[in-house]
This record gives C-alpha cells, sequence and structure tokens, in this order.
C-alpha cells in the first residue's frame, strides 16, 4: 500500500496486546509502581476535565451519528481514570476512543502516561508515532518509531507497521519531492464530435433553414488517449515555503474522427509562501507562471502564457478553501482544417472559489463556483461565464475479502452559463449566443498492487443553445489503467 494511504487508515493494535503489554512491563517494575501511579493521577488532574472534551484535531473516523455516543462513552472512561489512573485497560480504552473521533492530542497525553508504566514499551511507541504522525509532527513520529524498533525484542507486527510510516515521513521531509499520475485507456462517446443531430440550422445567409451535410452531424467514436499529472515541490529557506511545479497533460487518438486528435499540455510554476509569517495559521499564498499549448489534428492550435495567484486556508481540520484567480494571453494559429481560428486569439481572465471537506476518513466532499471572461479578437467570439461543480468521493471496502485497499467512488455535477458579447453574423444580426451546460460524471477505481489500479468512468453532457450549430449532447465512457508514484 502507497504511503499516500497512511494518514486515514491507521488503526491501533489490539487492545489486549498493549494493553497486556503494558501491564507486563508495569509488574516488572513493581518498586516505581507507586510513584508512577502518584504521577499520573497529578498527570490526569493538571489536564482535567477539559481534555475529554477537547476539540477534535483531525476529522473524525468515524460517520457522524456516531460521536455522540462516543464521546459520552469517553466522558465515562475519563472519569474512570481519574479513580483509578494505574488502570491501563480503560486508559486505552479512552486513548482508542479520542483517536477515532479525532481528538488525537487527548490520545496522545494518554498514551504518553501509560509510558509512565511501561516505559520502552515498542507497542505504546508505535502508537504514539502514529498518532503524531496524524498531526503532522513528523520529526516527533519518527523518534518514536525510531525508539520502537530499538527496542531488545521488538514483535513483527510493529516492524511491519512501522516501515511505511518511515518511508512516507522520509518523502515529506525530503527537501525535494515528485509526484504523479498516468492514465491511459479507451473512451467511447455518443457524439465525439460535438455536433448536432438535426440537419436543419438557421443561419442568416438563407431564408429557409440550411441543410447541413451527414459529415457535420454528430457521430459516435472511441478513442485512446494518455493523461498525465505531474507534481514537483523544493522546500524553500523559508519554515514551509516551496517552489512547486505542475505539469498536466492529455492526448487522444480517434478511430474515424482524426481532425479531432489532441495534444494538450500545461505548465504552471512558482512560490508557494506559508503565511504563519502574518499570524495567520494553516494558509499559504502563491504566485506561478502558466505555460500551455494544444494541437489539433497535429497542427499547432493554440499557443498560451499567463500568470495566477492562489489561496489555500484551513478553515478546520477537515475544511479546506482556495481561490484562484488568473490570466492567460492565448494566440491561435489558423491551419488547412481551421482557417480563422486566429480570430479567436486575444486573452482569458478565470477565478474559483473552491471548498473541500472531508466529512470522514472514507467521505469526501468538494465544490467549486467559478467565472471567466474570454476577450477576443471578434467579438463574436468573447464571452462570460459562470459555473458550479459538486462531487465528491467515498471509499468503500473491497468485495474481496483478500483485498485491503478500498475502492473508491466517485460522482461530480455541474452547470455553466455562458453569454457571448455580440451576435454572430452566420447565426444572427439581433441575438448574441446564449449557451446553457450540464454535466454529470461518476468513476470507480479499484486499486491493484505497487501503485496501480483501474479505473471506469460513465459521464453525460448536455448544451443547450439558441444557435443551432451549438446545440448538442453526449454520453461518454472510458476504461483506463492508472499508475500513481
Amino acid at each position: 500500500m502507497g504511503t499516500a494511504f497512511l494518514d486515514s487508515k491507521t488503526e491501533f493494535l489490539p487492545l489486549g496486546d498493549v494493553a497486556s503489554d503494558a501491564a507486563s512491563g508495569a509488574s516488572a517494575r513493581t518498586p516505581g509502581w507507586a510513584l508512577a501511579c502518584l504521577v499520573a493521577l497529578l498527570a490526569l488532574l493538571v489536564s482535567g476535565v477539559a481534555a475529554a472534551q477537547t476539540v477534535p484535531n483531525v476529522a473524525p473516523r468515524v460517520p457522524a451519528e456516531q460521536l455522540p455516543e462516543i464521546e459520552a462513552a469517553r466522558a465515562r472512561l475519563f472519569a474512570e481514570m481519574m479513580r483509578d489512573p494505574a488502570n491501563l485497560d480503560i486508559a486505552f480504552r479512552y486513548a482508542d476512543l479520542s483517536s477515532r473521533a479525532g481528538d488525537l492530542e487527548a490520545a496522545i497525553a494518554t498514551l504518553e502516561r501509560m509510558l509512565i508504566f511501561a516505559p520502552g514499551l515498542p507497542r505504546l511507541q508505535l502508537e504514539l508515532g502514529v498518532l503524531y504522525y496524524r498531526l503532522g509532527a513528523f520529526e516527533t513520529a519518527q523518534t518514536y518509531f525510531d525508539q520502537a524498533l530499538a527496542a531488545p525484542s521488538v514483535p513483527e507486527e510493529v516492524r511491519t507497521k512501522v516501515a511505511p510510516y518511515l518511508a512516507a515521513i522520509g518523502e515529506k521531509s525530503a527537501v525535494d519531492s515528485f509526484s504523479g499520475t498516468v492514465t491511459t485507456g479507451v473512451r467511447w462517446q455518443s457524439n465525439a464530435n460535438a455536433a448536432p443531430e438535426s440537419r436543419l440550422v438557421q443561419t442568416t445567409l438563407l431564408t429557409d433553414p440550411l441543410l447541413l451535410d451527414p459529415s457535420a452531424l454528430s457521430d459516435d467514436d472511441v478513442n485512446g488517449f494518455v493523461a498525465g499529472s505531474f507534481h514537483y515541490s523544493r522546500a524553500l529557506a523559508g519554515q514551509g515555503d516551496q517552489f512547486e511545479a505542475h505539469l498536466q497533460t492529455y492526448g487522444a487518438l480517434y478511430a474515424e474522427h482524426d481532425e479531432i486528435n489532441t495534444g494538450y499540455a500545461e505548465l504552471t510554476l512558482g512560490p508557494t509562501f506559508n503565511l504563519e509569517r502574518l499570524n495567520i495559521d494553516d494558509a499559504s499564498f502563491g504566485v506561478y507562471g502558466i505555460l500551455g499549448g494544444v494541437t489539433l489534428k497535429e497542427d499547432p492550435y493554440l499557443l498560451s502564457g499567463g500568470i495566477g495567484m492562489s489561496l489555500a486556508k484551513l478553515l478546520t481540520p477537515a475544511t479546506r478553501l482556495t481561490l484562484r484567480g488568473e490570466f492567460r494571453g492565448e494566440s491561435f494559429e489558423d491551419s488547412d482544417l481551421r482557417p480563422t481560428a486566429s480570430e479567436r486569439s486575444g486573452s482569458r481572465f478565470r477565478g474559483q472559489i473552491g471548498l473541500q471537506h472531508q466529512v470522514t476518513g472514507q467521505l469526501v466532499l468538494f465544490g467549486t463556483i467559478g467565472g471567466e471572461h474570454r476577450d477576443a479578437d471578434r467579438d463574436y467570439l468573447s464571452y462570460s461565464e459562470f459555473g458550479i461543480n459538486l462531487g465528491g468521493a467515498l471509499d468503500f471496502r473491497s468485495p474481496f475479502p483478500s483485498q485491503a485497499d478500498p475502492w473508491t467512488l466517485g460522482l461530480a455535477a455541474g452547470y455553466l452559463d455562458r453569454g457571448y458579447d455580440e451576435p454572430d453574423p452566420v447565426f444572427s444580426l439581433t441575438e448574441e449566443e446564449e449557451d446553457e451546460e450540464f454535466f454529470v460524471e461518476s468513476s470507480l477505481t479499484v486499486p491493484l498492487r505497487d501503485d496501480w489500479a483501474l479505473q471506469a468512468t460513465l459521464g453525460y453532457r448536455d448544451v443547450s443553445s439558441n444557435y443551432d450549430l451549438r446545440r448538442f449532447d453526449n454520453v461518454s465512457t472510458s476504461f483506463g489503467v492508472v499508475k500513481r508514484f
């Protein structure tokens, strides 16, 4: 299992293993038992009842409807710990429930008190390392992991569980880091060329509707595709500052409609600054350059460049807000197949607000609201648009008992309203083009071994317009292989 899955999938070792080991370690140190009890009791008194009611530090790992029951159980266990601080079974049950509720600080405080009774116990050090890892305190986590492995007789289960965490800490602590995803597969579309179904199109050139050639109508097709997403970051001198580069690529070859064979790439790169220097916690601000290009049927179609800014803020441990603004200058190139493409050249402004919320360890929801304005050489090709997207991803248990990693079901839907600045003289002398677009897409990702996965998608897109030629819909489905690294 890749290290990317560690944060939300950790579970405590069986209660009996840790508590019984701790009790054994304590009984071997009987002369200090009374003193340990006194120290533990004082620690509990100092922490007070507030420790049992701490606000969660991370998203809970249980459904929201279970939290009241867990909190009630935690309150009872905390009261029992106050009465019997030497009872390790009670302490560990309290730590386990605190971890599930997202109150990692309470779980950590409890396990560290248990170390008073059983210093050097590998299983306790392992669990403390896991909790500190989930909090993002990687140096402290590594200290506990190293101590767990340094014990004279380390259970093999502990060694096995520590290894991926040490690897993940190494990745997160590296000055340079690189990650990426490559997806390759096949896609079928009911309307691959985004053309209308009706042969009759109203224009200003003729009194009667224009009768389109059958080759200009909607047509299904299959294409092979390769999509890539690559991210590089390098730590800068400032605490938490980074230089980041992100590359998006896509290529598609069609079986019949080779006129829409597509190549696309866009690179963004620039610094991201930690805003703690301005006393803004859990926030960052980035500035980046943009360079991109598109080819259609092997002909250069678009070259773009610009600048963007982003602001990210963690509102709660489970909720992240992002704001993004971008400017691009765009140069479209004429070709034999598209002799008037250069009329689209100009500039594009885009703004977006996004919100992501981790409901549970298995469910994440997201939403974005955005707007865009394109200023083209021809006013009838200039437009403003507004859109909203909503979606989520759910991890669920594999139907195959032998498969440990969860499957992921994704669902997204969106709406877009676009209005052009001037009428297109070919279609109307008085009415500007007005488009409305709706889409919905679902995906299923099935993990394989060594960061490989299978992915299937099913989607529908509908575009309505007051211009006949712009009106179409499309059903698409794809199947691909995903490699993460």
